[in-house]
């Protein structure tokens, strides 16, 4: 029988197939690739896509949603503009009424109030970065500075610093947009802006004096109680409308930015603006600090429904609540007497100065001088919160020596009279916050002490 030759293999190697081995590990890495890029990809989607839905929330795209093919709100250069008669502009922030200028490309939303907040000199031959309104209205090192900034409720929550075009315009048909000012939160309206919403035509136009931004040489523009822009040296006593500018992430609480529903960005609120219900009587939060609030009455000061006028005094600006025969008297004893509420009132201190050529028109040297009373009336510099009202005192004159004493006129001007002449009286009083115990400051539920 014949043997079989065995193979003897056990020294022999076995080839490796190199090709099978390349195979397997690109296919390897194109499964891994595709998990890896594939997840990536539909991670960045729906990250994207929750980006998406999250700024079609905001504000500022529901207000172009709601907008757009308006005839009062038209696109300039990439600047969504609401024009002449717009109704759905309207927002409500720290109190005040504002109304939506334009959503930038930015989809910032730019406001100025819908009236006037104080009347002031602009200042003579001053330029916007050095004027007494831009000093009014922004904190800085100086005393007496951000008077409107430092009643505005949370603002870095809300705000971002408002650009404003501060070029020198002596030609309305060529202005320039060069010199641009972003260093504060507030600002003044410019002229393009007023222009582009539709100039006397424009919403922003109420028939009050207002001063603007932008200086015309050495002097300053305005808007007149016509709508119309002109220029003046800026010592005239005009209204301020501040500019302010949301973040683009900010949402609409409630409202849909008509006048009688307009849109809410705050949860809580501050006092600044606020109702408050005293017995009878409305009066509105004009200041306040961690103790007092102080008020100013919403109406004028009547007797038997009648509105009531008394002379100023028999000689100047001062307030003396000591002479008899002077509003100051009638205001801090027969008025104040009367109050079923007069427990709570507290004796504070009133700016009572002089605000004209001899002090320059600047407005620190009123708030440097005050006078202590239990019951006042509003003075140059402070907030007015209700600008309907007419032909009413205020606690300063023209001049050192003068004879005169400054009335309110509801276009935003300050008149002069002699002190004995009569005007209306808007009274004002301070409490102390912890006397409101209930109501949330608004005009339907105001704040009060019971």
């Amino acid at each position: 029988m014949r043997k079989r030759r065995r193979r003897n293999n056990g020294n022999r190697k076995r080839k490796l197939n190199k090709q099978k081995i390349f195979a397997f590990v690109s296919f390897v890495f194109i499964i891994v690739c595709i998990f890896w890029y594939g997840g990536r990809a539909v991670y960045f989607y729906l990250d994207s896509k929750k980006t998406l839905e999250k700024e079609n929330t905001t504000l500022a795209r529901n207000i172009i949603s709601a907008n757009v093919g308006s005839a009062n709100f038209k696109r300039i250069n990439g600047v969504y503009y609401f024009q002449k008669d717009a109704k759905a502009n309207y927002l409500m922030y720290s109190n005040i009424l504002w109304r939506v200028i334009k959503v930038t490309k930015d989809n910032n939303i730019v406001l100025i109030s819908d009236d006037t907040i104080t009347n002031l000199a602009f200042g003579k031959n001053k330029k916007y970065s050095n004027s007494y309104l831009m000093k009014w209205l922004n904190k800085d090192s100086d005393k007496y500075t951000g008077i409107m900034e430092n009643n505005l409720n949370n603002m870095n929550n809300y705000l971002v610093k408002t650009e404003a075009c501060v070029d020198n315009v002596t030609n309305i048909k060529k202005v320039t947009c060069k010199n641009i000012n972003k260093k504060n939160y507030l600002s003044l309206l410019y002229i393009t802006d007023y222009i582009n919403t539709g100039a006397e035509n424009s919403f922003i136009n109420n028939n009050k004096y207002t001063y603007l931004a932008n200086n015309k040489n050495d002097k300053v523009w305005y808007i007149d109680e016509d709508g119309k822009l002109s220029s003046n040296s800026g010592e005239e006593i005009y209204g301020v409308k501040p500019v302010i500018t949301l973040k683009k992430n900010i949402k609409a609480v409630s409202g849909d930015g008509t006048e009688a529903s307009p849109y809410v960005i705050e949860n809580e609120k501050n006092k600044f603006g606020s109702y408050v219900k005293l017995d009878e009587d409305i009066w509105r939060v004009y200041d306040e600090d961690d103790t007092y609030i102080k008020l100013s009455l919403n109406d004028y000061l009547k007797v038997d429904d009648e509105k009531f006028e008394y002379k100023y005094s028999n000689t100047n600006y001062y307030h003396n609540d000591t002479t008899y025969g002077t509003l100051a008297y009638y205001l801090n004893h027969t008025y104040l007497y009367k109050l079923s509420y007069n427990n709570l009132i507290v004796s504070s201190k009133y700016h009572n100065y002089y605000y004209g050529e001899d002090n320059n028109y600047d407005y620190s040297s009123v708030l440097n001088s005050t006078v202590d009373t239990k019951v006042g009336l509003l003075s140059i510099a402070d907030p007015i919160i209700n600008n309907n009202l007419d032909n009413y005192f205020i606690l300063s004159g023209p001049g050192k020596e003068s004879e005169e004493v400054y009335i309110m006129s509801k276009n935003s001007t300050i008149d002069s009279t002699y002190s004995t002449d009569t005007a209306y009286v808007i009274p004002t009083i301070t409490i102390e916050k912890e006397s409101l115990k209930s109501g949330s400051g608004t005009e339907t539920d105001p704040y009060r002490t019971e």
